[in-house]
């Protein structure tokens, strides 16, 4: 016990760190990979049918993931908790589990290929329709593959040990590149699938070498499916992650109804959007979800109350003046980072529109990734099922009825109100459960990080239109200038974030 807590500090701590360390780097170089995607394939049509092909397989990679994490994590803890062997046996179980269905999923969506692309390609030709077809079913080779990596990748993070399993990533997102680099003339965007799954073999290798050291025999536990297992909770997460999936699958439906290059753009500006919040927030969520299943286990909520305080006064502290960056910036960051090659100044135009309107619900989404792992480990699951129905129901109407006079922009607003809705819900379910009662230094603080964001903002906005500047400024104002009045005006956020990344008191 002494051990794990030496890991923590004071609940964001040093598991944060770790992981805030590997998650830029597999971010990093999975950002590089989509700048290499834009210019090697632009907003153009091709790239169009590989989003489309890989909508339904990357929906439930992305669902196998963090179901593995919001269900496997506190199940695993609350069965080891008692028994050790039990929690073993559930890794064995969950394995099998695991491989078993989302193969026999993948033979049914390998046979049922043609009926589920033609519903996001209408009147494709005979050669479009054969295309993306081929890249559906290749990319269906990675379903397994990611299986087995969600549920060691979940194993390993209960474990604590986070380095191994986010750097991991890196494998999948360099054999991307490479394969990209070298194919993409002769393959097209098949050579981006076939990066993956090289990539997802070398990363699932990697884990398992990794961790051989905390990682049990598999040999020594029989499948057992025990009726300890919270079989409610499992349907729970799953519909929860699916339909947070949805947006992207609802998105791509309205293919036929956006511009040409639409779906590219949302999908370029939604990577310029989640960047900062993968990064942080995955180091925030992943070293606490752990952290606040033990708690709520012990029945500690004194102690899981305050590392949520901690945690929402860290996001709000670096999400606050990203709304101004994205707003403000946008169109400039969108230029340096992709248009070259075949990505032109229309596609960094169509990108912007859609940044716009996700960039007011970024911190709402980043409070969103926290929130919902701690209403997890308050057994909320559904309560979380419910909102995410609602959601879902609230994404479809809302873009059914704006895609015609905002086209792709419609689409990025209904997500975006669909996540701060969201956050502000789970935020009202931990008031409730778990008696939470925010800080009033939580309120100041937020107040000061708006105002300090703004002067900043309205300052530099001034020099760049007297100057006729570049709004590339504006973040390196904010870059500076913010850390700088944190630090003069010794605010107490900032100072801790100070004292954990550097060490000192």
């Amino acid at each position: 016990m002494k051990n794990r807590l030496r890991i923590l500090f004071q609940g964001i701590g040093g598991a944060a760190l770790i992981v805030l360390i590997t998650q830029i780097l597999s971010k990093g170089t999975g950002f590089l990979r989509e700048i290499l995607f834009a210019g090697e394939f632009g907003v153009g049509k091709d790239f169009e049918f590989y989003l489309i092909a890989f909508t339904v397989p990357g929906m439930i990679n992305s669902i196998l993931f963090y179901q593995a994490q919001n269900y496997f994590i506190p199940t695993y803890n609350n069965l080891k908790e008692n028994k050790p062997e039990e929690g073993h046996t559930f890794l064995v179980s969950s394995l099998i589990f695991f491989l078993v269905v989302i193969s026999g999923l993948a033979v049914i969506l390998y046979f049922s290929a043609e009926r589920i692309v033609s519903l996001f390609v209408s009147s494709p030709t005979d050669s479009e329709l054969q295309f993306v077809i081929k890249l559906f079913r290749t990319t269906l080779l990675t379903l397994p593959l990611n299986a087995l990596i969600s549920v060691f990748s979940a194993y390993l993070v209960a474990e604590f040990k986070f380095k191994v399993t986010y750097l991991s990533q890196l494998w999948t997102n360099l054999a991307v590149i490479i394969t990209v680099i070298f194919f993409s003339k002769s393959l097209g965007t098949l050579s981006i699938v076939i990066g993956f799954i090289i990539g997802n073999a070398l990363q699932l290798a990697n884990l398992l070498y990794g961790g051989r050291k905390v990682l049990p025999r598999l040999s020594r536990f029989k499948l057992k499916l025990s009726g300890n297992v919270p079989y409610l909770i499992f349907f729970n997460t799953l519909f929860i992650e699916t339909a947070g999936q949805m947006f992207f699958l609802i998105d791509r439906l309205f293919y036929s109804s956006v511009d040409q290059g639409g779906i590219a753009a949302l999908n370029y500006s939604f990577i310029i959007y989640m960047l900062p919040v993968s990064v942080f927030t995955t180091a925030l969520g992943s070293a606490l979800l752990p952290d606040f299943a033990s708690n709520i286990a012990k029945g500690d909520f004194r102690e899981a109350n305050s590392k949520f305080t901690k945690a929402i006064e860290l996001v709000l502290l670096l999400f606050i003046p990203g709304v101004l960056i994205l707003i403000f910036s946008g169109g400039d960051l969108i230029s340096l980072m992709f248009e070259r090659g075949k990505f032109s100044a229309h596609s960094t135009d169509l990108t912007q529109g859609t940044l716009f309107y996700y960039s007011f619900s970024l911190p709402f989404y980043a409070l969103y990734a926290i929130t919902q792992r701690y209403t997890y480990s308050l057994r909320g699951s559904t309560f979380l099922t419910i909102i995410s129905f609602l959601g879902l129901a609230l994404k479809y109407l809302m873009s059914y009825f704006m895609v015609d006079s905002m086209g792709q922009n419609g689409l990025a607003l209904a997500t975006s109100v669909v996540f701060i809705l969201q956050s502000i819900s789970c935020f009202v379910f931990i008031k409730i459960r778990a008696d939470y009662r925010s800080e009033k230094g939580v309120k100041q603080n937020t107040l000061k990080f708006i105002l300090y964001s703004t002067l900043l903002t309205g300052g530099a906005l001034l020099i760049i239109s007297q100057f006729n500047l570049t709004t590339l400024i504006l973040p390196i104002c904010l870059i500076l200038g913010y850390p700088l009045i944190l630090h003069l005006t010794r605010n107490s956020v900032y100072e801790e974030l100070k004292t954990r990344l550097l060490g000192s008191r």
